[in-house]
């Protein structure tokens, strides 16, 4: 996937969002990707939309349990819904929602997956192709809620394969867990540390948004996906982190979801 493929096709940012992020952004220069599970530089297989210098965001965790209540993988936009569930054995395509409930500001302004597939399968002729649809704005200029919002129907987000996952010195990386503040946090619930799996990271460049139903989807992000080049016995699985210009936390990655708790949201297919 080319990274400006997807900026293409959106052409969403305006002039005054890209001046705003050049003044306010306090992300650090790009660095080798995936290094260590915080406060480290990653990759985006398509671009790191909102990072005018590099195709990789600041994913930093500021204490242990923070960013694991807003974020949340849902296989419906409805109400009842938003906290999402551990759905499992999903199929090679499919649907999936992400929502948002956090309360103050109720949104963040890009979100991202991690796709994950298990260390032993053969990924040679994998494909994977995602749209997206939801809502996109210009960035604001303090932690705020948008005034405006634009929404977007089945953006083509792209095709990915083998050579999208992360790598350092020309390996991929193969782990049991995942960026956050803690050293092994794990990619789904109930998974065990000798579980192994090489990732890599989408920039949807669609923001989430708390629940609101005179918004499409209630203000969450519809997320299709198709899966090529599998087998029947391979393993896959779905995380969603976000990305913030303006919050208590800075500017960065800094939520995804919860999969250890009460809360919990994860979507793995093949098991």
């Amino acid at each position: 996937m080319k990274s400006n493929e997807k900026r293409r096709m959106l052409g969403i940012v305006t002039a005054s969002a890209v001046l705003l992020m050049l003044v306010v952004s306090l992300t650090p220069v790009s660095a080798a990707v995936f290094p260590d599970n915080n406060e480290t530089m990653i990759k985006m297989a398509n671009g790191a939309f909102y990072n005018s210098s590099g195709d990789d965001y600041y994913f930093k965790f500021t204490k242990a349990g923070g960013g694991l209540n807003a974020i949340h993988i849902a296989d419906s936009p409805a109400s009842e819904d938003r906290y999402g569930g551990v759905y499992t054995n999903k199929g090679t395509s499919g649907t999936f929602y992400i929502s948002d409930t956090s309360k103050d500001p109720g949104c963040s302004d890009s979100a991202i997956l991690m796709f994950g597939v298990s260390s032993d399968v053969n990924t040679t002729n994998l494909e994977l192709n995602v749209n997206a649809s939801g809502y996109n704005w210009t960035l604001t200029p303090t932690i705020m809620y948008p005034d405006s919002v634009t929404y977007y129907d089945e953006v083509e987000i792209g095709t990915f394969d083998e050579s999208d996952f992360l790598d350092i010195g020309g390996s991929d990386i193969e782990s049991y867990w995942r960026p956050y503040f803690d050293e092994d946090y794990p990619m789904y619930d109930g998974q065990g540390n000798l579980d192994t799996y090489k990732v890599m990271f989408i920039d949807l460049s669609l923001g989430t948004l708390k629940y609101n139903s005179s918004l499409n989807y209630n203000g969450s992000i519809k997320v299709d996906y198709d899966i090529n080049g599998f087998i029947e016995d391979d393993y896959a699985l779905f995380d969603i982190y976000t990305w913030c210009n303006q919050s208590k936390q800075g500017q960065g990655v800094s939520w995804t979801n919860k999969v250890i708790g009460t809360n919990s949201s994860s979507w793995t297919i093949g098991f």
